[in-house]
Formats: C-alpha cells, sequence, structure tokens
C-alpha cells in the first residue's frame, strides 16, 4: 500500500478522537532545531491568541486487537486495515512540515498485539523526533490504556501534551462497552501523567467501589492542589532503540453552593493556585482525556460529576466530550439515528462553568435535574432554578456574582467592574461592555432600576418578572430553538409587559 493510501485510511480513522489540544506549550526552537510549539490551538480550530494551527492527526495503526463497541477500529469490524512503520511516520511527519502543511502532530493508533508494544513505537516517534530531527513542534501522544509506567514516563518526557481516554463514565459501561479496558488500566497511566507534571493525585483508597475518582460525598479528593511547582525532572534522555487565563486579582465571594457541591472546591477557584509552566522540560501541555457521550445510559449529571473529580482528582487540564457516532449494528449500544451533538455543545458549555465562572457539578445539575436542557444554556438553566439570586445590583455585585448572570462573562465581568470605578457604568453601556443584554436584562438592576424596564416602577417590576420563570425561559432559548418552535408554532407567547 501506497503513502497516500495509508495516510487517507489512518487519517479517517483518527477523526473520531477528539481529546487533543495545543493549549498550555511553548517549546522554543534551538540552534539547528526545526518547528516550535507556542501556547495555543488545534488542528484547523481557533486557538487562544487567535491563531489557527494545524495538527496531522494520524492513527500509527488502525488495526486493533480491543473490541471496543463504540469505536470505529474495534476487531470485529469490517473496514480496511493499514499501519505505518515507525520510521515512515517520522519521514512523513518531517515532510509535511518542511512544505508547512501542519504545525504539530497527534498521534494514536490501535492496540498492535498487547499496549506496551504499541506504546513502545509512538514513544520511539516522538523521541526520534525531538532527537534526531530536532524537531521542537508539538506533539501530542495518545497513551494506551495497560501501558507501563516506564513507557508513560517517556511519552510525558517528549510530547508537550499526553492524554488518556477514559470513554465511558461508569466502570459498569465500560466493562459491558469495552470488556478489554479495565477501570486500573485508564487511571493508572492517568496518575503517572499527573505526578509527572507535579501533581499529586487524589482518589479513593484501592477497593472502594470499581475505581473511578471518588463520587459526591466521598471527602477523598476535595482541597486544593498540593505541589503548584514540578517536583523534578525526570531522567535524562536515553539513547534511541534501533527500530529500522487571566484571573481576576482579588477573591469575590460566591453564592452559596449546595451541600453537596460545599464538600469540595470548584475546579476555577482549585487552578488558581496551580501554577503552569509552559516552557516545561516534561509535558507542559499536561494531560487530557476524553468520554464518548450517548453510547452508554449515564446522565448529564453522572458525566459532569465525574469531569469534574477528574480536574480535581488528576489534575486534568481538558476533558472532552465526544458525541457517539453509530458505526454499525451492536446489541450492546443504543440504536440512535444521528450523533448527540445539542447534547454534547451543552456539556462543552457546562465544562466551561467548571474552568472559568467557578460553578460545581452540584450546582449545574442534581438528582432532580439529571439532564442539561437542550434549549437553554447551563448558565440560563440555573438561573432560572435560583431565582432567589437575583436581580443583581450592578453598583455592588462582585466578579463572581456577575459570572452567574447569563449573558456576561468573565471579559464583560472585569469591565463592568472597571468601569463603574470610573463612575461611568450605565445600562446604555452594557452591550458595550460585551453583555449579552438579550438574557442580562432580566437579572440585573442598576440603582434599583430594572435593566429590561426603566420606569419609577421598576422595583415591583423586576420582582414580577422573577415569579414568571415560564416566560423568562421564552426569553432566554437559543435564538435558533426559538425559530424552530415558531415554525411548529409552539412558541411561548410573547407577554406584554
Amino acid at each position: 500500500m501506497d503513502m497516500a493510501a495509508k495516510v487517507g485510511i489512518l487519517a479517517e480513522a483518527a477523526k473520531y478522537d477528539a481529546s487533543c489540544s495545543t493549549s498550555g506549550s511553548a517549546r522554543a526552537n534551538g540552534p539547528g532545531g526545526v518547528g516550535n510549539a507556542a501556547v495555543g490551538g488545534i488542528c484547523h480550530a481557533w486557538s487562544s491568541d487567535g491563531r489557527c494551527v494545524a495538527l496531522l492527526k494520524v492513527l500509527l495503526s488502525n488495526a486493533c486487537a480491543y473490541d471496543c463497541a463504540y469505536c470505529v477500529n474495534r476487531r470485529s469490524n469490517d473496514l480496511p486495515r493499514a499501519g505505518f512503520e515507525p520510521e515512515e511516520l517520522v519521514r512523513l511527519i518531517m515532510d509535511f512540515y518542511r512544505r508547512n502543511y501542519i504545525e504539530g502532530a497527534f498521534l494514536s493508533s490501535g492496540v498492535l498485539g498487547c499496549p506496551d508494544k504499541t506504546m513502545e513505537r509512538l514513544v520511539w516517534v516522538a523521541k526520534t523526533l525531538r532527537t534526531r530531527e530536532k524537531y521542537n513542534g508539538y506533539i501530542h501522544l495518545k497513551v494506551i490504556p495497560g501501558a507501563s509506567e516506564g513507557l508513560v514516563l517517556e511519552a510525558a518526557r517528549w510530547a508537550d501534551r499526553v492524554s488518556v481516554n477514559i470513554e465511558l463514565p461508569s466502570a459498569e459501561s465500560l466493562a459491558r462497552i469495552a470488556p478489554d479496558k479495565k477501570p486500573e488500566a485508564i487511571l493508572g497511566p492517568m496518575k503517572v501523567l499527573a505526578r509527572a507534571s507535579g501533581f499529586e493525585p487524589r482518589l479513593r483508597a484501592p477497593g472502594q467501589g470499581q475505581g473511578w475518582p471518588a463520587a459526591p460525598g466521598q471527602p477523598e479528593i476535595p482541597g486544593p492542589p498540593t505541589s503548584p511547582r514540578a517536583r523534578g525532572l525526570l531522567s535524562p534522555p536515553a539513547p534511541l532503540p534501533r527500530f529500522g487565563r487571566e484571573t481576576p486579582k482579588a477573591s469575590f465571594a460566591t453564592p452559596p453552593a449546595s451541600e453537596a457541591s460545599a464538600l469540595r472546591p470548584s475546579v476555577y477557584d482549585a487552578r488558581k493556585t496551580r501554577l503552569r509552566n509552559p516552557s516545561a522540560p516534561v509535558l507542559p501541555a499536561g494531560q487530557t482525556t476524553q468520554m464518548v457521550i450517548g453510547a452508554s445510559p449515564e446522565t448529564d449529571a453522572a458525566i459532569l460529576g465525574l469531569a469534574e473529580r477528574l480536574y480535581l482528582a488528576l489534575d486534568v487540564r481538558r476533558v472532552y466530550y465526544s458525541a457517539f457516532v453509530p458505526t454499525g449494528s451492536d446489541p450492546r449500544l443504543p440504536a440512535v439515528a444521528r450523533p448527540p451533538l445539542g447534547r454534547e455543545h451543552r456539556l462543552y458549555q457546562a465544562d466551561w462553568l467548571f474552568r472559568f465562572y467557578g460553578f460545581t457539578a452540584g450546582e449545574i445539575l442534581d438528582g432532580s435535574h439529571p439532564f442539561l436542557d437542550e434549549s437553554l444554556d447551563p448558565k440560563s438553566g440555573w438561573a432560572l432554578r435560583n431565582l432567589g439570586f437575583f436581580p443583581l445590583e450592578l453598583k455592588t455585585a462582585e466578579y463572581a456574582q456577575l459570572l452567574r448572570v447569563p449573558g456576561i462573562g468573565p471579559v464583560s465581568a472585569r469591565r463592568i467592574i472597571a468601569t463603574r470605578r470610573a463612575g461611568r457604568l450605565n445600562l446604555d453601556s452594557l452591550s458595550r461592555l460585551g453583555v449579552v443584554m438579550r438574557r442580562a436584562k432580566w437579572f440585573l438592576t442598576l440603582g434599583g432600576q430594572l435593566a429590561a424596564r426603566r420606569d419609577p416602577d421598576a422595583t415591583r417590576a423586576a420582582a414580577r418578572m422573577l415569579e414568571r420563570q415560564d416566560f423568562l425561559k421564552a426569553q432566554l432559548l437559543d435564538p435558533a430553538f426559538r425559530r424552530a418552535m415558531r415554525q411548529e408554532e409552539a412558541c411561548q407567547p410573547e407577554l406584554p409587559w
């Protein structure tokens, strides 16, 4: 099989893995070297500094000894198989880079015989690029579940970012849908990677439950990270084997959390004490993971609870959510007509609330609200369930309180605080400060005047509006959802206030 055919097959086979991002690495080039890795980006997606970065996203091989029901590359699936020799993949990456096709590489593989054999080949590719080719661009390596600690540490030494996909939200679903994978084979490498980046993992004691991070209500995990700096470097490189955000300055109070949420800090607060070093010689961009959404029966509350525990217990930099794509009929999987992309989108929005808004999983969803509303963004859903927190007075609201308002994000919250210090804050200026007034106007007052209505009776008007949850929900619906409902003549009529 020629090189072009291999690239076509193996790039197509890699497209279902979403857990790759170049954010967090700043590997500098040196004399005689090739390329560099800057903080930001993912292949053909926007980075934090506004660039669009191209990664070669490819598998070493799509042949796999495992039979995970959700995976297109499972051994029982009849599809064309191909594979690179490690030296072929090194040449391909360097050729693509020199032609300016790519700025980095995301490398994964099916399981070739055993995890260690596959992991050894992936590590060899990364090591050869760094040492022989003097390549200093971005490299993301996928750890094969069950790989030995030594190979996982080698991956951390040569890659900017390493990921281990947890795939399914519970050990029960893992045993049913991916019987070749065990929880300890996934969490073991994740703990090794956390320690390699200077973080001590916080997991339940061995033998409790099914081996996943402790569930809400178990106090083993809470507490800020204990190691803000790396505790030491890994050993020096061995010879090649022969192989043929900006955070606010002040600390602001947050609204009272539920009893379950109070057992652990928010991801946002925990990360304030976790110093990052994009130029670190070992795993500068940390580790990520991915969960497949819709292939198993877990609720959104269970998925978000697990994601929060992964952030706090293992210092995972990002949790990615991948909508289940049907790739054939299997009795272990649900019969779905199309991937649940709307659900995936809402989970990403909820995940954003973890990392940048100070929310906890117990606040976003709980036992009485186990699923995210696909017609509403998660923050609007929280606001409708906590109307007693509103309306919020713009003259006195703290930063963390402003972040709870639908339509206000970190940038606009900081601008509001800066503007009111200068004495220039008024309702007309909110849109210019970045506030989405279509949503925020129902929850804000300025000098007692509701942003949605300017009259002397604003206080009573605010009370009436905030009592009408059905009215507020109709106003907060995403525009596309509202248009669809109008087309079906099922839209909540707009009330004359």
